[in-house]
């Protein structure tokens, strides 16, 4: 077999192997997006045709993160000037950090996992409160001001939010258990 088969075949190895990790990686920058599974088959077949640029050995899971982030870098920027889902850029890049070290090749805690999936099912306006009061790090007043609405009112909203993604983690943890 010819060398250049043998790198192509071993990539295609890597995309495989790597595919529950970018899914995790994307997901995670955007949870509950409907067109997450759209980026993941963008950033496949942008892997595929820079397939050139990848030198066999080197980091293959680096590269593969670099290009998911570019690609949900342009949908963030896309939605936010057609305003609808407007989060600063400085935001994304923090997500993509925090989540480029929780893809690993390990076994997934499946607390993240069944979290993850929780957020997915949030209500859009909930997901977003969420977002922005744990993703972005805002307090409360802060969060409030730029939401127009009283701090108290929203920590009520909040503390209920963070109440159903507790229930929510626990069916989701106790149904893998009874599964297993």
């Amino acid at each position: 077999m010819e060398e250049a088969e043998e790198n192509e075949e071993k990539l295609v190895q890597l995309l495989v192997n790597h595919q529950s990790a970018l899914h995790a990686f994307v997901l995670a920058l955007l949870p509950g997006h409907p067109d997450a599974n759209d980026v993941v088959q963008e950033v496949n077949a942008a892997l595929w045709k820079k397939r050139g640029e990848f030198e066999i050995g080197t980091n293959f899971k680096a590269w593969m993160f670099s290009v998911a982030r570019f690609k949900v870098m342009a949908l963030w920027r896309d939605e936010k000037r057609r305003k609808v889902w407007a989060v600063p850029e400085e935001t994304l890049l923090l997500l993509a950090d925090e989540a480029q070290e929780i893809c690993h090749d390990g076994p997934e805690d499946p607390r993240h996992a069944a979290l993850r999936q929780c957020i997915e099912q949030l209500r859009p306006d909930d997901r977003s409160l969420i977002l922005r009061c744990y993703a972005e790090d805002h307090g409360l007043q802060r969060a409030a001001g730029e939401l127009g609405r009283k701090a108290e009112n929203l920590k009520g909203s909040v503390h209920r939010i963070r109440l159903a993604l507790r229930s929510c983690v626990k069916r989701k943890i106790g149904m893998k258990e009874a599964l297993s």
